[in-house]
């Protein structure tokens, strides 16, 4: 014979009451002797949320009527061991009613967590940005700061910001917080222009405006250091060991390498502030920057120093540029001039445009007796008002090599100052030795293919070439 299955349903209100209904089969309902209620205690409730299935939950182990006191909907006042109560009336009577109490605790709205760090000093005359006033909670809501964003605060120590916050879950009270900021006359710390010099064969410093007063816990963050060689096919960045401070000076900033850096390399360091922690004494960030040159130290003497022919002091015909030493086959577009100079009384002028002419410096080797290494060259420019050249290009040959080029080196001088006498200058690797006995030239050369952009002529005038030895090795 079949069993039939008895059903009914769970927790249907039916009105202030709840049905309770389940399935089980014929067999297993009249097997059921005693009647069960189960309720769990229920967990704390916050003020103010009404009672819902969550806490009116109970349920028996047969069909019938449950009824909750309070009913469901109701809000409960504040306080622990608060009772529930459900009354249960069985649908069939043979048994009987019965009841089941628990208790509930009604709590206050949970307090926000409001996580404000104290700011840095704010520069005197600087808006409050997001940056002072970058309050969090841990629940949604909205923050509202005194004083407002982009307010201009006065000089002084411990001016007090605050928030009001107000959550947007009903089970969060509004909360507020302080912090204090120190307003000052002060300036960001920057990068000292002209300040990275090489210290050692993995090493090198700089400087900043003012005194630091911590590196972060990642003082390396946000530095790139690039190291470019053109002769020796090196361009890449190279990676920074460590970063520290100068134990006897805090405005000076030590960087070792991962690897080995050179007298004839070309080294630049740049600053990305947005991951450092990098601050000055007065909680001032240290301010991004842009590629800088470490310069290599040169302590020699120079080896042209005086020298008629570096200056362009001496005279010749029109084949020479004027000057002798020199030759360029025309007049223009070089011409040796008396009415500008750096030193002495003469310079080389140059007015025209591109590719016109190199200038070949003939007696280069017939005025020094110096070895192969590392030597700073340099030359004194003074580029007219209203030219916009960006590079020149000089190389040394020597006659008993077919005049290819020994060493050719590129001049950026797009953001020269203009109007003035400027000193350029860098170190370069003299690969054999260059003396009287191996006729040796030093070119210079004004190529289009160096000023991309450039157009109509380019008037600018040299002086005064000159040679220091330099002690760090060249790049092998």
């Amino acid at each position: 014979m079949k069993k039939r299955i008895i059903f009914f349903l769970s927790l249907c209100m039916v009105g202030m009451g709840i049905v309770v209904l389940n399935s089980c089969t014929e067999d297993e309902l009249f097997s059921i002797k005693e009647v069960v209620i189960t309720w769990e205690t229920p967990a704390e409730l916050v003020e103010g949320l009404p009672l819902t299935e969550t806490q009116l939950n109970a349920t028996a182990n047969v069909p019938g009527k449950i009824v909750f006191t309070p009913a469901l909907g109701t809000v409960l006042a504040l306080g622990n061991n608060q009772e529930l109560k459900a009354e249960f009336t069985p649908m069939d009577s043979k048994y009987p009613s019965l009841s089941k109490t628990v208790n509930i605790n009604i709590v206050e709205k949970y307090m926000p967590v409001i996580t404000w760090g104290t700011p840095a000093v704010l520069p005197l005359g600087d808006a409050l940005t997001d940056e002072q006033l970058n309050a969090k909670a841990n629940v949604p809501g909205t923050f509202v700061y005194t004083p407002a964003l982009g307010t201009v605060l006065p000089l002084g120590e411990n001016q007090e910001l605050r928030v009001d916050f107000t959550p947007s879950v009903a089970t969060h009270q509004a909360t507020s917080a302080t912090v204090m900021i120190n307003v000052r006359d002060v300036v960001p710390i920057k990068y000292s222009a002209n300040s990275a010099m090489y210290t050692g064969e993995q090493s090198f410093a700089f400087n900043v405006s003012g005194a630091v007063g911590s590196l972060g816990n990642n003082p390396a963050a946000g530095f790139t250091v690039h190291v470019t060689n053109t002769a020796k096919f090196v361009d890449k960045d190279v990676e920074i060991s460590s970063l520290s401070l100068d134990p006897t000076n805090a405005a000076r900033i030590m960087v070792t390498l991962a690897e080995m850096i050179y007298a004839d390399d070309m080294i630049t360091i740049a600053f990305d502030n947005s991951g450092s922690e990098i601050v000055s004494a007065d909680e001032q960030a240290l301010l991004s920057f842009t590629a800088q040159q470490v310069s290599i130290p040169v302590a020699g003497a120079n080896l042209l120093e005086g020298n008629s022919w570096a200056g362009f002091e001496g005279t010749a015909d029109g084949n020479s540029a004027g000057a002798f030493g020199y030759w360029v086959g025309t007049a223009l577009p070089w011409q040796r001039t008396t009415d500008l100079f750096a030193s002495g009384a003469a310079s080389m002028k140059y007015t025209g445009g591109f590719d016109v002419k190199p200038l070949y410096g003939m007696n280069f080797g017939d005025n020094l007796d110096i070895q192969a290494g590392a030597y700073e060259v340099s030359h004194k420019i003074y580029i007219a008002e209203g030219s916009d050249l960006k590079m020149l290009r000089t190389a040394i040959a020597r006659k008993s090599t077919g005049w290819g080029d020994d060493v050719a080196a590129t001049w950026d001088v797009e953001n020269v100052e203009r109007g003035t006498w400027v000193t350029i200058k860098q170190i370069m690797n003299f690969p054999v030795a260059y003396n009287i006995s191996d006729k040796t030239r030093y070119s210079y050369y004004v190529q289009a293919s160096l000023n991309v952009g450039v157009t109509g002529d380019q008037t600018f005038y040299l002086d005064d070439m000159g040679l220091k030895k330099v002690d760090v090795a060249p790049r092998p």
